[in-house]
């Protein structure tokens, strides 16, 4: 394990905060969020999260930094549970009860419409911390386990190394994407 070099892109009234575990040794290295595999960024591009594939190597500048890229210029920002450590075994990694605070207070103060768990992990504490069973993976929806705040959650798997295809990843991203047309189009009215 290292000191993560990773600053997180959060802000007020995202669209979609993506949660992960821990920076992985070459993204903190890289100082861009999945930097070393092309497979995140695929997968939005795919379900048309994103309108253009973007490089790896400063996708993260373009997509969580920036709308001009990002379906109906959607704002989207990324965190993880664990941000201080980079390390790329998530076996090593033990979130604590003051990291599941941390995140549920991080969203409770930014109020993104969806917030995405992207690992198994993250998805076992933070629902244990809520009182939750915790669903297969990549089971998607989740609902607003927040109580008295709108954030809707959902369960996807992590980009690459498991056993869950790209194309299954790829439909829960359109469940997120037509999750957010339907909410928009609701407020809108």
């Amino acid at each position: 394990m290292e000191e993560s070099n990773l600053t997180p892109f959060i802000r007020q009234k995202l669209d979609i905060l993506f949660v992960g575990l821990n920076p992985a040794f070459g993204s903190s290295r890289n100082k861009h969020y999945f930097s070393v595999f092309q497979s995140f960024w695929s997968q939005l591009f795919e379900s048309g999260l994103i309108t253009s594939n973007v490089d790896k190597s400063n996708a993260d500048e373009i997509i969580f930094g920036s709308t001009q890229k990002n379906f109906n210029n959607w704002s989207f920002g990324i965190t993880d549970l664990v941000t201080e450590v980079a390390e790329n075994k998530s076996s090593k990694i033990k979130p604590t009860r003051t990291h599941v605070r941390r995140l549920l207070d991080t969203i409770k103060e930014n109020e993104p419409i969806v917030v995405i768990l992207l690992h198994g992990k993250v998805l076992d504490k933070v629902l244990s911390f809520l009182g939750y069973d915790t669903p297969d993976a990549n089971s998607g929806e989740l609902g607003k386990i927040l109580k008295d705040y709108e954030s809707n959650f959902f369960n996807m798997a992590f980009p690459h190394g498991n056993t869950i295809t790209s194309v299954d990843k790829v439909k829960r991203y359109f469940e997120v994407k037509d999750y957010l047309i339907n909410k928009k189009s609701t407020n809108s009215n």
